[in-house]
């Protein structure tokens, strides 16, 4: 029932993404039978409340009661599970800021165990540290947004306790999505914008710090502890299983069916048929605010086999008061048992301060405002060219000034850091036409200088496959792809002591491994590479979601100054973004300049900051342009 490894992990992420996006119990058809409806007690301001904004819509498979909705307001459940949104309550938005409960998971093996949840979260004052030469850097006082969380096991000493501080540079969707779980908030840690962590599980502890996160990009990140270590003490079944309840259809059922009138109605979804009873019940108060309740009892079959179960419901909260029952794994069938207690529910106007000191806060909480997040927009800019969008591709003539010109060559000027090793390259990447063996070709070239170190690395083709170099690969500040690239008619690389030719026939001569440099350059190699690295990863996400007019989810645009390049003057965009990398879920953080004419960035500088990893900073800066105008 352990977690082995971080894969594990990942996976558990993979499947709670999936109901999160909404894929898992969406649609399905009802019909109903409902009663008379009951006068409800009321109280407080909690009365006809809704989550997100969307409550008071009555569902239409329902039919009225002899109370009317002036005189007892609809109330339907949206939204559950989901703590991104606030609480609308007597015409204010409240967050849910501090929750507790108990939560019993049933295993396959039969047994069953209790844990004491609690998660909260709100802004905090934390110190950021880098890695410098193996030493702990402080690099100062920082503020941002945080969520804490305890899964203590009750009367086991068999199941290690969890508790951690998630950091993040500023709240959202994703880094809200697991809040309300009883399990790590995945969608916090595993976010461009994560700033630091803390785990500790049983006698194991890891912490992460990442400046990144905050645009100290050439800080590498400061780590202690084993990541491996921390996640294979952690209990694994939990999460399994509540990723059983909360991808069951039983919830999706519930939405939009006005729990204030008792009744009983069927809803099919994902296959299955559900039978509900709703029985309202008066109220409960939490934090002294009062909600309506309703009494839920279901039913359904799958494969052969009938489950049941019940709960309560307080319509206006995402998360239920209690419940009680065996629900469809979605992976493993029908055998997952669970039992819930909501015990505590805190909700403000505004998220507090947590006061943090090394996984021993205190957990009261002081009211203070909501930071306004400012989000400027540029103003829209009269006749940009479209250039920057052909990312990478110079295969045709760019116009400039209504001057059409070929691109013939780039030089970049390049430092690159991996832990505490660090390098600098200037490399030069260019074509001209020659003659070779008697025909017309293309020589297409990098002159590399490396610390000091040259290098020289050709490739000849035929003049119908220039188009597929210089449509990208050829422009790239690195090497790897230009000497592993489709069609040559020869490959000859230079060193200061060797010397490496290949040719379309398979005819080889000379040192292999010439031009390898170093395995910190071929890991730069790799971070620029076509398919796994800013080629087609920072860069293209760029082109992809960036417009120069405005700023949009992960990235803001702002114009800033010039730069002069091959005789001309050019406006530069700066676009400063967080994201992952793609495939493999890693923190990326960084900036990147691009001048609208040009069909390549004109300056990159990004971090990676892998947890458990060494951190990578690149910095690469377009120095030198030659044009020919056609």
């Amino acid at each position: 029932m352990r977690v082995k490894s971080l894969a594990l992990f990942v996976v558990l992420v993979l499947v709670f993404s999936v109901v999160a996006a909404g894929c898992i119990g969406g649609g399905g058809t009802s019909t109903s039978s409902q009663g008379t409806s009951e006068s409800q007690s009321s109280g407080g301001n909690g009365q006809g409340g809704g989550h997100g904004g969307q409550g008071g819509a009555s569902s239409s498979s329902q039919q009225g009661g002899t109370t009317s909705e002036s005189q007892t307001p609809v109330a339907t459940w949206q939204s559950p599970w989901e703590s991104y949104n606030p609480v609308e309550l007597g015409g204010k938005n409240y967050y849910i800021t501090h929750i507790e409960y108990v939560y019993t998971a049933g295993y396959n093996d039969g047994s069953k165990y209790t844990f004491d949840v609690m998660k909260e979260r709100g802004y905090a004052q934390i110190h950021v540290y880098a890695s410098e030469n193996g030493n702990k850097k402080d690099l100062g006082t920082f503020k941002v947004f945080a969520y804490h969380g305890r899964l203590t096991p009750v009367n086991n000493d068999t199941l290690p306790g969890l508790e951690y501080w998630i950091f993040v540079k500023e709240r959202t969707k994703n880094s809200d999505t697991y809040f309300l779980a009883p399990i790590l908030n995945f969608g916090a840690l595993i976010s461009g914008n994560v700033v630091e962590v803390e785990i500790v599980s049983g006698s194991e502890r890891y912490f992460w710090s990442n400046p990144a996160a905050l645009g100290m990009y050439d800080k590498m990140p400061y780590q202690a502890g084993d990541l491996n270590d921390v996640f294979s003490s952690i209990d694994s079944g939990i999460g399994t299983i509540w990723t059983a309840v909360i991808s069951s259809g039983i919830w999706t059922g519930l939405e939009n069916y006005d729990l204030t009138k008792p009744g009983q109605y069927d809803w099919s979804g994902m296959g299955i048929s559900y039978h509900y009873k709703i029985t309202p019940d008066g109220t409960v108060t939490f934090g002294g605010k009062t909600f309506r309740t309703a009494n839920v009892e279901w039913s359904y079959s799958i494969g052969g086999v009938s489950v049941t179960g019940k709960g309560k419901v307080a319509p206006a909260l995402p998360i239920p008061i209690h419940f009680e029952g065996t629900f469809a794994n979605p992976m493993e069938g029908v055998g997952t048992w669970s039992k819930f207690e909501l015990k505590d529910l805190r909700l403000s106007e505004n998220f507090g301060t947590l006061q943090y000191s090394e996984l021993t806060p205190t957990q009261t909480q002081t009211e203070t405002p909501t930071e306004t997040q400012t989000q400027t927009t540029t103003s829209p800019q009269q006749g940009l060219s479209s250039n920057w969008q052909l990312a990478w591709d110079a295969s045709e003539p760019i116009t400039i000034n209504g001057q059409n010109y070929i691109v013939k060559e780039v030089t970049f000027r390049v430092e690159y850091k991996k832990g505490d090793s660090v390098f600098h390259m200037n490399i030069t990447k260019g074509y001209r036409e020659v003659q070779l063996n008697g025909e017309k070709a293309y020589l297409l070239y990098a002159n590399v200088s490396v610390d000091g170190k040259e290098y020289t690395y050709r490739v000849y083709v035929k003049p119908g496959y220039l188009n597929e170099y210089t449509s990208g690969i050829l422009w790239v500040p690195q090497v790897y792809d230009m000497i592993n690239g489709p069609d040559f008619i020869k490959i000859e690389v230079t060193g200061s002591n060797c010397h490496y030719v290949a040719d379309e026939n398979g005819n080889v001569e000379g040192d292999y491994n010439c031009g390898h440099v170093s395995d910190d350059f071929q890991d730069y190699n790799m971070v620029w590479s076509l398919n796994t690295g800013f080629y087609g990863g920072v860069y293209g996400d760029v082109l992809k979601y960036v417009t120069l007019t405005s700023n949009g989810q992960g990235y803001t645009v702002e114009k800033d100054g010039s730069v002069s390049l091959a005789g001309m003057d050019f406006d530069l965009y700066k676009i400063t973004w967080s994201g992952l990398i793609e495939n493999v879920d890693v923190p990326a953080n960084g900036v990147t300049y691009v001048a609208p004419q040009l069909p390549f960035p004109v300056k990159v500088e990004a971090a990676i900051s892998e947890m458990g990893g060494q951190g990578r900073y690149v910095k690469v800066e377009l120095t030198g342009l030659k044009l020919e105008a056609e």
